[in-house]
């Protein structure tokens, strides 16, 4: 019961329980890696936060939950074969990008791999529209 009788405590927990949340994060410059002092909203946010997946190991780091980040540094420098890295690249990315709950799927996945550089193309389907991403990694 609260104090004040005619402050009704249940509508703005349940409101707050209903909506889901914009993300906003903060803007990051993507040819040099740097923030750039401003913040991004929706599909902007989005295509932030997935940049900040994909460059975090998972269970490195311990400021992140395991839930956050990829398990690439696993394929790196093994004696794997070219078709098992693609096909493991692909699951982890799907893996670590499909915990946020704004991201539907992702889909037009493409694997490149040249001797110690990986490439992948893919799109990511979010509830702000589509995301194209371009990855490059070395020594895999």
């Amino acid at each position: 019961m609260s104090l004040f009788p005619f402050i009704n405590q249940q509508e703005p927990q349940e409101a707050i329980l209903d909506e889901k949340r914009i993300p906003i994060e903060y803007g990051i410059d993507f040819e040099t890696g740097k923030l750039t002092g401003r913040t991004v909203k929706g599909k902007e946010a989005i295509k932030v936060w997935i940049y900040k997946a994909l460059m975090t190991e998972r269970y490195k780091y311990l400021i992140y939950t395991w839930d956050h980040g990829v398990e690439l540094e696993e394929l790196i420098s093994k004696n794997f074969d070219r078709e098992f890295i693609e096909s493991e690249v692909e699951r982890y990315i799907k893996e670590a990008l499909l915990v946020n709950e704004y991201i539907k799927e992702i889909n037009n996945f493409h694997v490149t791999f040249e001797k110690t550089l990986l490439t992948c193309d893919f799109t990511v389907v979010t509830e702000f529209g589509e995301v194209h991403i371009h990855d490059k990694r070395t020594n895999v």
